[in-house]
């Protein structure tokens, strides 16, 4: 095994304490089906577009059957926050409010984990609300915010917070609890230009923490007061990137908007932190806004997830404009009722609600726009639909846009808005497509406006195995090109995919007895009699038979959880998930249970004979290749055998007899 014993119970302590339903559901929208013993969800490992991941709770495993992305809680927080296994432990461990023990692994040389950087990360966010709360020099900054009509609760609640003006106070307050360097990867001090020194990077600012999907703070925008603000400085600033935050992922205050998303089935997108927390003030809890950056694929896919409605809410000004047709370009073909909304007289959300309350600022949001229309109208109003000229005009402007979408190409959406788009230009709809058509012929080679596939490949610290024999077999999903790290630098040969026809049946017999373990582990002793590790010609199938022989040697029952709870490897988590659903799919507990047979003189499973018989076989044909080479290499004959060739020739003469009555 890869750790100690000690090591090992405290991970299964942790998986015992963390419910992978409710870790899954907080960053993706579950639905529940056969009653509750399954949740399905679009899989945030790829382009889902229907539900195709399951989480089992029975088992706690997940497995998607689209890119086949599957395992436990440790896999989850791997494959979703992109981290290494003892950052996983660490995340649930804090999570199940578990302290870490100084035995479970360590950390590379001069590594900072993101633990540590989410730690000093709230940390800082306390700092910064507290110094809003009491701090004198927080006074102005507590004006502003009640100017703005923030509400003593809405401060409490998203911890708003205030960085005063000097360079060093947060170090100092941080001395002798947290050392620079974390502080630096959480990016909140920088490193002087001049000298050794460092300087904070938040300075005389109202600050809006930022938090990921857990509700953790990862990091802030900066609103300047209004009178500090200076010529050619923009009013807000956005924290830099780092290992935790990646502002083109993350949307703000989505921690809080989740639930309110998945019960409206509307998604509302601001572009201010302000329009944003405002919007929760007046209990509109299903808004979320970005930070500082364009819309994104992965802020939509995050957001389809858990509803099938985006409307994008932006400011009626020429900027707003324009990011509103920027993102119909981009997102016009996603799988979504995609819409767009610029409030009455141009008004900011924060500025309508203050003035119309709740209520009609929900009307507006159930009332917006089809994003196609939104377009098509912002066309008319710009040209008119008078002359021919500007109906050309409005036609080419939309069919331009048409082009750049190619998922849209032969589908009943595009024949949607083709038939709308001829009807409104009083085209026939031959015309229409027709231009469509050298619309597209047009575009040159490598501009089609393809989106990016957002798969996540796995990367993790592979299983302890044994010495490799130059075969490896890759993890379910490989074949589907859904990256997966292997135990050795080998080349692939072929995949454990359920979908791969190509399956070897050296692997797949290695896989069926697998099965029989994982529904009785029971068997493990007779297999053991019989099988040896050896006997696995695959890597990753021979690493986890490995597992199962060092928890037995251990006295411990090898179950799918126990075996779950000790492998780290992201891959070999998901050959085990396969394995455990092909078991179940086949029904192996039945045939272990309903075919008895009378074996070697004791009652024994005729169907676990009759899986370990091929692999027996296996290794007496390897044997006898073995012996054959060494007969070649014999004395000729005419000089008489030696006893060592009379028994190479009786083995072979034995398994000519085995592989005959093998045949009948």
């Amino acid at each position: 095994m890869s750790s100690d014993l000690a090591n090992n119970d405290f991970k299964e302590l942790v998986r015992s304490r963390t419910d992978l339903v409710a870790l899954v559901g907080e960053s993706v929208a579950l639905t529940p089906s056969r009653g509750g013993a399954e949740f399905k969800c679009l899989c945030p490992f790829h382009d889902d577009h229907t539900p195709s991941l399951t989480v089992y709770p029975d088992r706690q495993s997940f497995r998607c059957w689209a890119c086949s992305t599957g395992g436990d809680c440790f896999t989850w927080v791997m494959e979703f926050d992109k981290v290494e296994f003892r950052e996983a432990l660490e995340t649930l461990a804090k999570r199940a409010g578990l302290e870490m023990p100084t035995f479970a692994g360590r950390r590379p040389e001069n590594a900072v984990a993101k633990t540590d950087v989410l730690d000093v990360l709230a940390w800082a966010e306390n700092e910064f609300h507290r110094c809003l709360l009491d701090s004198q020099v927080a006074a102005p900054a507590r004006d502003y915010l009640k100017e703005r009509g923030f509400t003593a609760e809405t401060i409490t609640k998203f911890k708003l917070g205030f960085a005063p003006n000097d360079g060093q106070w947060l170090i100092a307050r941080g001395r002798g609890k947290f050392s620079l360097e974390p502080m630096e990867t959480a990016r909140l001090i920088k490193r002087s230009d001049e000298g050794d020194g460092y300087y904070q990077f938040f300075r005389n600012r109202v600050l809006f923490p930022i938090r990921n999907d857990k509700g953790r703070c990862v990091s802030f925008g900066g609103r300047v007061l209004p009178q500090f603000a200076q010529p050619g400085v923009g009013k807000y600033i956005n924290g830099l990137e780092s290992d935790v935050y990646s502002k083109s992922n993350l949307l703000f205050a989505f921690d809080a908007a989740r639930e309110g998303i998945r019960k409206t089935g509307t998604a509302v997108i601001v572009e201010g932190y302000t329009d944003a927390l405002i919007s929760h003030q007046f209990d509109v809890t299903n808004v979320v806004g970005v930070c500082g950056t364009a819309l994104t694929q992965a802020h939509v896919d995050r957001l389809k997830r858990f509803a099938p409605r985006i409307v994008l809410m932006f400011d009626g000004d020429e900027a707003g404009q324009n990011a509103a047709e920027k993102a119909l370009a981009n997102y016009l073909s996603e799988n979504i009722d995609l819409r767009v909304l610029v409030l009455p007289d141009d008004q900011d959300p924060d500025e309508f609600l203050f003035a119309h309350g709740a209520d009609e600022f929900r009307r507006q949001i159930n009332n917006a726009v089809e994003a196609w229309d939104f377009k098509l109208q912002t066309e008319v109003n710009r040209h008119g639909l008078e002359s021919i000229d500007a109906r050309h005009r409005v036609l080419t402007s939309m069919l331009d846009l048409l082009a750049k979408v190619p998922k849209l190409r032969g589908s009943v959406k595009e024949d949607v808005i083709l038939n709308r788009l001829s009807s409104r230009t009083l085209l026939s709809e031959q015309v229409v497509r027709q231009r469509l058509a050298e619309a597209r012929s047009a575009r040159p080679e490598g501009s089609k406006g393809t989106l990016p596939n957002h798969n996540v490949a796995a990367a993790a610290t592979p299983h302890r195995g044994p010495e490799t024999t130059g075969r490896t077999m890759s993890a379910p999903g490989e074949a589907l090109g859904h990256k997966s790290h292997r135990v050795d630098s080998a080349p692939a040969n072929r995949s454990l995919c359920f979908l791969d026809r190509s399956l070897a049946k050296g692997d797949l017999m290695e896989c069926e007895l697998l099965e029989i373990i994982f529904t009785d582990p029971s068997t493990l002793d007779e297999i053991r009699r019989e099988i040896g590790d050896e006997d696995f010609y695959n890597e990753q199938t021979r690493a986890v038979l490995q597992v199962c022989f060092d928890l037995l040697d251990h006295d411990e029952t090898p179950t799918f959880d126990r075996i779950s709870a000790v492998i780290e490897d992201a891959a070999l988590k998901r050959l085990i998930v396969w394995i455990d659903e092909q078991a179940r799919k086949k029904e192996i507990a039945a045939k272990l249970k309903d075919n008895l047979m009378v074996h070697s003189g004791a009652t024994a499973p005729s169907y676990l004979a009759q899986t370990m018989e091929p692999i027996r076989f296996r290794r007496a044909e390897q044997q006898h290749q073995r012996n054959t080479g060494r007969l070649a290499q014999q004395p000729d004959a005419r000089a008489g055998l030696n006893s060592n060739a009379k028994a190479l020739l009786e083995q072979a003469t034995a398994f000519h007899q085995k592989r005959a009555a093998k045949a009948t």
